[in-house]
């Protein structure tokens, strides 16, 4: 499996763990997505996206080496450009709004951190993998759109259902058309991916402000919902795991997700939490 084959399968898994993460860039990134919602339905969204040092090399490399629109601009400043932000929120639903977006020092690491707030969260749909698009950044990788990508909410009487949709097959794509490559060449390919991601982290999380009084969720800590959290430095060290992920077949990634220390992911397609 070549790497690009290798990372849109990746991010297949990811869009339904989190309802729209994906690996979209390589090399040290941490994103943490957090939803807070009222009993009213109202709430915010944190996105927390730190690089590592080596991202930040690249980025800064890129610009400049005169990379798209970048030469001679400050990575970071281009991050922290409120467009994109709000564009977002657009797409995110009626009543979603642009909170603020900044600079944040985690132990030496660069990031940013975007809030949004919305107003109803039965109109709220949400895909995390749009977090991570970085657009013309220095170092950044297109976005791979996925049309069925994104977890919905309905709110009804004090019951959040949180609906998780499964990634659809990518359009042009079918699984016996992908080329098998030769034993020595998959196991270079599995040695880039594992070298590519050692570092990665991400989680999402579903925090009830009023608290919880009830729910199916697997992970639940207080008043807090974690429907992924994924060490990928563990995921990968675990090949034959890293394999099973690779096919693009969400019932064969939910069951190589069992058992691997550092990793959450709720593979229920729908979680509801009663609200106290």
């Amino acid at each position: 499996m070549s790497t690009h084959k290798t990372k849109k399968s990746c991010q297949s898994l990811i869009l339904s763990a989190m309802a729209g993460l994906g690996l979209l860039v390589s090399s040290c990134l941490q994103v943490e997505s957090t939803i807070s919602v009222k009993k009213d339905g109202s709430g915010t969204i944190t996105e927390e996206l730190v690089f590592g040092e080596q991202m930040v090399m690249m980025m800064q490399m890129g610009a400049a080496q005169g990379g798209p629109g970048a030469a001679g601009k400050d990575p970071m400043a281009q991050m922290l450009d409120k467009t994109k932000a709000q564009a977002r929120a657009k797409k995110m639903g009626e009543g979603v709004e642009l909170v603020s977006v900044e600079k944040i020092d985690a132990k030496g690491k660069l990031g940013i951190k975007t809030i949004y707030k919305f107003s109803d969260i039965n109109k709220l749909t949400y895909s995390g993998a749009s977090a991570m698009d970085l657009g013309d950044m220095p170092g950044a990788q297109a976005e791979e759109k996925a049309e069925d990508a994104g977890t919905s909410f309905k709110l009804v009487d004090g019951t959040l259902t949180i609906i998780q949709k499964k990634p659809g097959k990518e359009k042009g794509e079918d699984k016996e058309d992908k080329p098998e490559l030769p034993d020595e060449m998959e196991e270079q390919a599995m040695a880039m991916m594992q070298g590519m991601m050692k570092d990665m982290r991400m989680s999402m999380k579903i925090k009830i402000e009023s608290g919880i009084a009830k729910t199916n969720a697997t992970y639940v800590d207080g008043n807090t919902v974690t429907l992924a959290d994924i060490d990928f430095g563990k995921l990968v060290a675990n090949p034959e795991k890293l394999k099973a992920l690779q096919t693009g077949d969400f019932d064969k990634a939910k069951d190589a997700l069992k058992g691997i220390d550092g990793v959450k992911f709720e593979a229920q397609e729908k979680i509801e939490i009663k609200m106290k």
